[in-house]
Formats: structure tokens, sequence, C-alpha cells
């Protein structure tokens, strides 16, 4: 690992890497068979939590209500896009949005139900992920998909599922998607080596968010960055793991961009031992604008630009497409990702 700044390359394979850790710890890493007999055994000792239908006989089965409908939700637009920029020649950037739900359906019952009611649905939740990959010679974009890939594993086969999170519930999810964090990070090490490519380092940022009305879940690591937007202002969520950034805030340097921002000291992979996830839970409201993105547009667009853009546009997918040419038309030195989810 180095942590001695060079001048950034903005060609061929990345100018951004690892240096030594600052500070954190990190909790021990618990593997995903791990996760679902710890979260088995809390759902037999513990008394479910779900809706309270003491007013209905068969609320599941033979619901009152004359048909059907799944449990309300917010309205979302969301939509993410990607670029390889002007200069680099490959795009190491991922990212993903996807909605994880529950259903029920009834194949065959001695109660006698109608076959427009015989998938009963349950809530859902969406998850936004960009993850900017770095190694340089293809290792870059294997750490971002494998990253990507292992958090998708995470939320279809381990993640608790809960439909109306208590504070112990909030505690317990964001604690597992810091530990999925750690599994990417083994999955990432035994990737490298099964390719030959563990000598390049491959590494990515990573930042999840995981919606589940009116909650969003945060897990992050590296410099890729989660805003949220309310009305006239727009909040950095998650803090930019980089020396520059832990200069500044022990005052070392004054405030404004540093030729130590480009050198990360907390990501997935990378040549660390460990990654420590960033986590937080936010609550939503109506008019709320979600966007994350890779270094690839913080580092040409302004966050008043960006404030001004996603006040501006009408859908996600517009805004993604204007930040992305603004992002280009700065000189679109790295890839440029960017996910929008308007609420």
């Amino acid at each position: 690992m180095m942590d001695r700044w060079a001048p950034p390359r903005h060609s061929g394979d990345g100018d951004r890497r690892r240096g030594s850790a600052i500070s954190g710890r990190m909790a021990p890493r618990r593997t995903i068979q791990s996760m679902l007999q710890a979260r088995k055994g809390r759902l037999m000792a513990e008394e479910w939590n779900g809706p309270d239908f003491a007013d209905e006989t068969l609320p599941v089965l033979r619901p009152r209500q004359a048909a059907r409908k799944a449990p309300e939700a917010h309205p979302m637009d969301v939509a993410g896009q990607t670029d390889i920029g002007c200069v680099r020649d490959h795009n190491e950037d991922t990212y993903l949005i996807a909605d994880l739900g529950r259903w029920l359906e009834v194949r065959d019952a001695s109660l006698s139900m109608p076959e427009a009611q015989r998938r009963i649905p349950g809530p859902k939740g969406t998850f936004l992920m960009v993850a900017d990959g770095m190694g340089g010679h293809g290792g870059g974009e294997v750490a971002s998909a494998v990253a990507v890939d292992m958090i998708a594993q995470f939320a279809l086969y381990a993640m608790p599922w809960v439909t109306a999170p208590n504070e112990e519930d909030e505690k317990e999810l964001c604690e597992q998607l810091g530990n999925a964090l750690s599994q990417c990070q083994s999955r990432l090490e035994k990737v490298a080596l099964r390719k030959e490519i563990d000598q390049l380092n491959p590494g990515t940022t990573l930042t999840v968010g995981y919606v589940l009305w009116p909650k969003l879940y945060v897990s992050h690591a590296g410099d890729s960055r989660l805003y949220l937007q309310r009305g006239e202002s727009l909040v950095q969520i998650t803090r930019d793991h980089t020396v520059g950034q832990a200069l500044r805030e022990s005052g070392a340097i004054p405030a404004g961009p540093s030729r130590f921002d480009h050198i990360l000291v907390n990501v997935v992979g990378g040549g660390g031992e460990t990654v420590n996830a960033e986590a937080h839970a936010l609550t939503l409201e109506p008019g709320d604008r979600v966007l994350i993105c890779s270094d690839g547009l913080t580092g040409h667009v302004s966050d008043a630009a960006m404030l001004s853009e996603l006040r501006g546009a009408h859908t996600s997918r517009e805004v993604c497409a204007n930040l992305i040419e603004a992002a280009k038309a700065g000189g679109g030195f790295d890839n440029i990702t960017v996910v929008v989810a308007s609420f």
C-alpha cells in the first residue's frame, strides 16, 4: 500500500490508490451462512411483529377487501446511467437498481379462493447501488461488479426481512449491511486469485441505499457519494474516505480540493485487510430526491450545480442524463455514474 502522493493519471489503468488506514474499528466478519442461522434463531425466539389484523378472522387468505392490493408505498421514480467519460478507454463503474419483494402464491387450498386472489403481495423495498472500481487492466471492472453482485446475494438470501422496523430492527439491518460489505471484501479476494489479478490489488468504492418507505438505510465505503435533496437544500450524507478528507477534518489543510483527495483509505479490496462500513438511517419525505454518484461526477460538477439540476429536471432519467453531460463538458476525466430516486 502506498501513502505518498503522485500526480493523478487520467488515462490507462486508473489513478486512485488505497492509502494506509487512518482510523476505525471493524466488527468481526460474518458469512452469509452465519447471518442466515442467526436470523433463523431470532425468528424462532421472537414474536412476529407484522401488521395487526385483529379485527379479521382470515386477513391473509380471505381478507375483507374485495380486491387485494399491495401494501401502499410512496411512488418512486428511479433511474441510473453510466458513461465511460472522455478520457478512459473502459468503464470500471457498476450500478444496480433492484426491487426486493415478498409474496405468497396459493397453489391449492381447501378454502375457496378466487383465482385472482391467490397471489398475495407483501411489502417491497428497493436497492440503489454505485460501485467505482480501481486496479487497472480490468481489475477495477471486476471489483465493482463482484461487490454489487455480493450485495445482491445478501439481499436475496440473508438480509433480515422487516416491514415496519423498530429501533432494534434498524440497528440489525445497518449492522448486517456493513457485514455484507465485509463479505464483498472476502469474495473479491477469492475472485482476484482465481482470475490471477490479485497482484493488481483490485478494489472498489461501494455505496448502497436500501429504500423501505419512508426509511432509507445506507452502507458506504470509499469516495462515491450519496446526497439527499430536500427543497432548496442538498446534503452530502456519506463521508469521503480519503486522505484529503481526513486532513481537512483534522485541520491540517484548509477546506477545498486537495492533491490528496484521490488517495482512498477505506474501500472494498484495494490491498486492505478490512473494510469499515459507514452506516446511516434516514427518514424520507414526499418530494425528496436521493442521488448516488461516483467521483467522476463530483470531480467536475459542484454541489450547487447538482442542486440546480435536481430541482429543475422533471424525471430521474433526465437528471441522470443532464448531470453526466455536465461532467463530460467539464472534462470527463473519469467514468461517470449516477443513480437518482425521486419520491
